[in-house]
């Protein structure tokens, strides 16, 4: 028998929202009825139990995480708890500034999706590994 381990890595999608909406992505494209985010202190909640459950890696991912008014706030608060974080995002509205204050919160690492506007040139990029500058 196998023994269940601890989770090593927690992907916290923070919201449905995003602006570029794309047509084939996962997330709703209605996600106006989906308003119902958890607030600030819940993730701060979720964060906290899964450190306690072993989590040592922590993705902020959504929709667009650059959304929310309380990125910053979320990541001091896990570098707090001594996660080790990534911020995985499309790049939309990501400044120097924000960078900056982000990296101050204790963010470690940022990882930028390039989104192509059909299904079949961003299949054809995720299957080739095509970007070009």
């Amino acid at each position: 028998m196998h023994k269940i381990t601890p989770p090593r890595w927690l992907l916290a999608e923070l919201t449905y929202a995003c602006p570029l909406q794309c047509p084939y992505c996962s997330n709703p494209l209605d996600y106006a009825a989906h308003n119902t985010e958890l607030s600030t202190e819940d993730w701060q909640r979720v964060l906290t139990q899964a450190r306690q459950m072993g989590a040592v890696q922590l993705g902020f991912s959504g929709g667009e995480p650059l959304i929310r008014k309380d990125l910053t706030e979320l990541v001091q608060y896990a570098r707090e708890l001594g996660y080790y974080s990534n911020l995985i995002t499309s790049g939309y509205g990501l400044t120097e500034d924000k960078v900056v204050e982000l990296k101050q919160a204790g963010l470690d690492h940022i990882q930028v999706s390039i989104q192509a506007s059909s299904k079949e040139l961003n299949d054809f990029y995720c299957r080739y590994g095509v970007v070009r500058a």
